[in-house]
């Protein structure tokens, strides 16, 4: 994340204009290549200048990419990433269906562990079936099935995204895979039996948590029959890890339940596709953006996104103090780089660089967050300033190639404004404003 933003622009046409001036200069050098050297070295000659003029075309393409996504953020537009993948949110996965051919199930099973794709239909199986994959601390394969999960038990919901791919935030610090795991529509942790803890994770749902049922809109998240009802028994295996001083959920057990990957393969390449986490357009976006900012890096050019100047007005700007419902604006990054130090932090709170993506933007005040659970320890911790938390705003995922683990987003009040109801003209609205709609 870059702090000199006045030089992005700059910076990035530079890189573009480059690459394209590179693609011509490659090509006329593999032409000369094979008129002027000897028959066996002017062919590989001009092979290798044919695949430095194809990286550089697709440099260029990155390029225009991310120049196309500056412009749509400096004219307060939503990302372009974002909006193409609109049909990945919830609503959109609830009102289309799947499309899941023999092959990509095929495919599913070889490469996710499970054969559920994004927008299936699913029926949460009872407690008891459930309790008969668990071990006697309450996990499947190191993942805990948590006590806030039981009360989805024999309903159902739609899968929301596959969990092929996460970060390690308690040890390695590197990303994981995990076999055999989904995120469901609306199952949201409320940390009723872990301290209240207030991080609002979703829960994460193992296949064998799972069956696939005909899909019917006007069912979903309906209870299953009283038949298939069961009482709670042997459910003091779920209680492990549910009292303080230190607890243990599901995402402070992500290492041990997950594997390590390697950053640069096929199948990490196919995951996100096959299992249906992001849409083909948004996927590409994405990794021509990661691929331009990787040559940024090594060119030490700015990187996308990038903070604008900081702004400041003279004075500490003081913590704007919200509750559920409210409706605010998210200021600009230059007002935001003002209250950050030189490690992006706010009283200890990280500005994730995916958050940039909401400048100037329009959203309501889901939740103020003042209780998580450290993930390294265990242990609750209390924030001294709250956090916030925005209706439908998580992290896309997109900066560590389509991370599946769709946490919310933590504000801190300095970074929002209240609005009054009527966005101002440099405003953008993005969700509507309903504080009596769950997460």
């Amino acid at each position: 994340m870059s702090f000199r933003p006045k030089f992005a622009l700059k910076s990035y046409v530079k890189t573009t204009v480059a690459c394209l001036v590179l693609v011509p200069v490659a090509l006329l050098s593999a032409l000369l290549a094979l008129h002027w050297l000897p028959k066996v070295v002017g062919p590989i000659a001009a092979a290798l200048s044919v695949l430095v003029a194809l990286g550089a075309a697709v440099l260029v393409c990155a390029g225009a990419i991310v120049l196309v996504r500056y412009k749509r953020g400096a004219l307060g537009e939503r990302d372009l990433f974002l909006e193409l993948n609109r049909s990945r949110e919830p609503a959109a996965i609830k009102a289309a269906s799947p499309r899941a051919t023999r092959v990509r199930r095929w495919l599913a099973r070889c490469l996710l562990g499970h054969d559920f794709i994004v927008g299936d239909f699913v029926q949460i199986k009872t407690w008891t079936e459930i309790r008969a994959t668990l071990d006697e601390r309450g996990c499947l394969e190191q993942l805990p099935f948590m006590p806030e999960m039981v009360r989805m038990c024999g309903q159902r919901a739609y899968v929301f995204r596959c969990v092929h791919r996460l970060f390690d935030y308690r040890k390695s610090r590197r990303m994981r895979h995990m076999d055999g795991a989904v995120l469901l529509v609306g199952t949201v942790c409320d940390g009723s039996n872990h301290g209240g803890c207030e991080a609002a994770c979703h829960t994460i749902w193992k296949s064998a948590w799972l069956q696939r049922v005909e899909r019917s809109d006007d069912m979903a998240g309906a209870p299953v029959s009283s038949a298939r009802q069961d009482p709670l028994k042997d459910a003091a295996v779920l209680q492990f890890g549910t009292q303080a001083p230190r607890y243990t959920c599901q995402l402070t057990q992500l290492h041990a339940a997950s594997q390590p990957i390697g950053n640069w393969s096929a199948t990490n390449f196919l995951r996100p596709l096959i299992a249906g986490n992001v849409a083909p357009a948004a996927f590409v976006v994405g990794w021509l953006t990661y691929l331009f900012d990787e040559l940024q890096q090594k060119r030490q050019g700015v990187g996308f996104p990038a903070f604008e100047a900081a702004v400041h007005d003279g004075g500490r700007r003081e913590e704007t103090r919200l509750k559920a419902g409210d409706q605010v604006v998210v200021r600009s990054s230059a007002e935001i780089r003002a209250t950050l130090n030189d490690q992006s932090l706010h009283q200890g709170l990280y500005f994730e660089p995916d958050m940039l993506k909401h400048c100037g933007r329009r959203y309501c005040v889901q939740a103020e967050v003042k209780k998580l659970i450290d993930i390294v320890t265990g242990e609750m911790r209390t924030m001294k300033t709250p956090a916030y938390i925005l209706r439908d705003i998580h992290f896309s995922g997109e900066r560590q190639l389509f991370n599946a683990q769709h946490e919310p987003l933590f504000w801190r009040g300095v970074w929002l404004r209240r609005d009054g109801g009527q966005p101002p003209a440099s405003a953008h609205e993005d969700v509507t404003c309903d504080p009596g709609v769950p997460i």
